[in-house]
């Protein structure tokens, strides 16, 4: 979502990056879901124990293997401009580094599947 443009459904997005509940997630294609999952998924990275804690689900194969791609992205490209994700992916890594986890060589403790 761009800067200063705010979803009709803002309110809901911003309880799913809640780390303290469960949430689901439907809503028809191009509306947003693996976007909001991607920062979910990072905003959980930042307060695990260990990675294979979190399991996200999706329908398809080729939409978990983009959910992995795209965070593993998220945690190695130094290019990141939207705020709110950079705040994110910051805290994301530093638990990365922090747990000595790699995830970036080691995409496949992301527990993302079908």
């Amino acid at each position: 979502m761009s800067e200063g443009l705010s979803a009709p459904d803002q309110s809901e997005r911003d309880r799913a990056l809640d780390p303290s509940r469960s949430f689901l997630v439907q809503a028809p294609a191009g509306a947003g879901k693996t976007e909001l999952l991607i920062r979910r998924y990072l905003r959980l990275l930042a307060t695990v124990r260990e990675p294979e804690e979190i399991l996200a689900v999706t329908f398809t194969r080729k939409a978990a293997a983009e959910m992995q791609r795209r965070i593993v992205i998220a945690l190695t490209d130094p290019r990141i401009v939207d705020p709110a994700l950079t705040q994110l992916v910051a805290a994301a890594r530093a638990r990365d580094v922090e747990r000595g986890w790699n995830l970036a060589g080691h995409p496949a403790r992301l527990r993302i599947g079908t």
